[in-house]
C-alpha cells in the first residue's frame, strides 16, 4: 500500500473533475476517477479510470470496492460529476429535471 494519498474525483472526463485530476496526479497522489464509459475517455497521465454512475448506487459501490480492493483506502474524495440545463424552467421537463437532481444532488449523497 502506497503511502501517498489516495483521491477519488468523479467526473473526470471533462471540466473541473478533470482538471482537479490531473492537479492531484501531479502532486503524486493516488488518483482514481470516474468515468461512465472508460473506453470513450480521453486518457490522464497517472489517474486510473473507475467506470461509476454517480447515479446508480450500485455502481457507486461497486467503484468504492474496486479502489480500495486495489489502494486500501480513500483519503479524499472530490465529488465533481455534474450537468446543467440551459433554458427557461417552463420549457424543461420533469425527467430532464429529475437527471439532472439524480447527477447533482443525488449523485452526491451516494458517493459520499
Amino acid at each position: 500500500m502506497s503511502s501517498s494519498k489516495v483521491v477519488f474525483v468523479t467526473g473526470v472526463s471533462s471540466g473541473i473533475g478533470r482538471a482537479t485530476a490531473v492537479q492531484f496526479a501531479k502532486r503524486g497522489c493516488q488518483v482514481f476517477g470516474s468515468v461512465r464509459d472508460a473506453r470513450r475517455a480521453e486518457a490522464i497521465p497517472g489517474v486510473e479510470f473507475v467506470e461509476m454512475d454517480v447515479r446508480d448506487a450500485d455502481s457507486v459501490k461497486r467503484a468504492v470496492a474496486l479502489i480500495i480492493g486495489k489502494a486500501g483506502r480513500i483519503d479524499v474524495l472530490v465529488n465533481s460529476a455534474g450537468g446543467t440545463l440551459l433554458g427557461a424552467v417552463e420549457e424543461t421537463s420533469v425527467a430532464e429535471a429529475q437527471a439532472l437532481f439524480d447527477t447533482n444532488e443525488f449523485g452526491i449523497l451516494l458517493t459520499s
